[in-house]
């Protein structure tokens, strides 16, 4: 390696992607505070991701695309002055994996592979990506990806255990946030509501709205029961609605993240029991936790590793256990008092980038260092 050794850090979403944000960029000090100079650089480019899920402008997002593969082509090709690569994901949104075959088959560099959900399950049916992306995407490339690389982490057990399926050297790093800036409002680890009508609240994106179906039961008959509340979503799209449950839905915004999960009174965490759920990484329940939230939880994909039902979190396994747990955190202040605190105490003991960072730092130059003797 060089005097200063240098890695890149490559994935295939801007920063404002939660992928991105949270297990590449906010780790990314930890890295420089141990002497590594690191360059960071996303496929898509944060100016052009504003309009990437809009419909239309088919052409426009086709040729931006290409343009970046080329970029991402020109990059492997002339990377110099590197000594490691690290990727989340994948290098490239569209395609096979080219330019992870010529930083590590060609360029000889090793690769530090991260990934937080179930990559090879892309599901057409459900996609929102451009069509280009769509026809174009290669699923399957992780593999090969995972099979050549230094050292795979991933972001649950169950991820890890489908990683050691191709390669020995496999950490998990669940997906978590900085403890110091996703704090609890006060009064909410004393259980308490905020202010003004009582919210049972989800934040999310609009590839996973749908599962918010999984609670419309329940909210339904604990409206019919008398229950004031209001359901606030964030994040699933222009237009979203429930079919008998109104909602007060709003566009997400990093600038106003936290705020959003900060003012939810109860989180919710659906999710469907399909196998690509299962690489889902719990992280929705961890920014529930970090804001000091109660909530209910699906029993599927990363939550299994840590959330303790009556604990931490509530589990739901049906629509009656959705009724039941919800309306028991809405008359009791003892529950939420003890979800809160459980939960927030997790985060700061574990689940948090400054705990989870030098984890990554450190594994990442153990791999290194074994590939440099190898």
């Amino acid at each position: 390696m060089s005097q200063q050794p240098t890695i890149l850090a490559l994935a295939g979403y801007p920063e404002r992607v939660a992928a991105t944000r949270f297990r590449v960029t906010e780790m990314l000090p930890y890295l420089r505070a141990r002497g590594w100079n690191v360059r960071f650089e996303p496929f898509i480019e944060d100016e052009f991701f504003g309009g990437f899920y809009a419909t239309g402008n088919r052409f426009q997002k086709a040729r931006y695309l290409a343009s970046r593969s080329l970029s991402r082509l020109a990059l492997a090709i002339r990377a110099a002055d590197i000594d490691a690569v690290f990727i989340q994901r994948e290098a490239a949104l569209i395609g096979p994996a080219y330019t992870e075959f010529i930083l590590r088959s060609l360029k000889r560099l090793p690769i530090i592979f991260d990934f937080d959900d179930a990559i090879w399950n892309y599901d057409l049916s459900r996609s929102t990506h451009p069509l280009a992306v769509r026809l174009l995407r290669d699923p399957s490339k992780c593999w090969h990806t995972m099979r050549r690389a230094a050292c795979v982490v991933a972001g649950s057990t169950h991820l890890a255990e489908r990683a050691r399926e191709v390669n020995a050297n496999v950490q998990v790093i669940p997906t978590v946030v900085p403890s110091r800036t996703w704090t609890p409002l006060p009064g909410r680890l004393d259980g308490e509501f905020q202010e003004g009508a009582l919210r049972i609240g989800w934040v999310g994106t609009h590839s996973t709205a749908h599962q918010l179906e999984l609670v419309e039961p329940a909210l339904r008959q604990l409206r019919a029961e008398g229950h004031a509340f209001e359901v606030h979503v964030v994040g699933a799209g222009q237009g979203f609605e429930l079919d008998t449950v109104e909602v007060q839905s709003r566009a997400w915004r990093l600038e106003d993240e936290i705020r959003e999960f900060q003012r939810i009174d109860i989180g919710l965490a659906p999710m469907h029991s399909a196998p690509v759920y299962q690489g889902k990484c719990g992280f929705k329940q961890v920014q529930y936790m970090a804001v000091g939230v109660p909530f209910v939880s699906s029993w599927a994909g990363g939550a299994q590793d840590f959330v303790v039902d009556g604990e931490n979190g509530l589990v739901a396994r049906s629509t009656d256990d959705w009724y039941r747990h919800l309306e028991l955190l809405l008359r009791s202040h003892e529950l939420r008092k003890k979800l809160s605190h459980n939960g927030r105490k997790l985060v700061e003991t574990r689940y948090c980038t400054e705990r989870q960072g030098p984890r990554v730092a450190e594994h990442i130059e153990k791999a290194l260092r074994r590939a440099t003797v190898t």
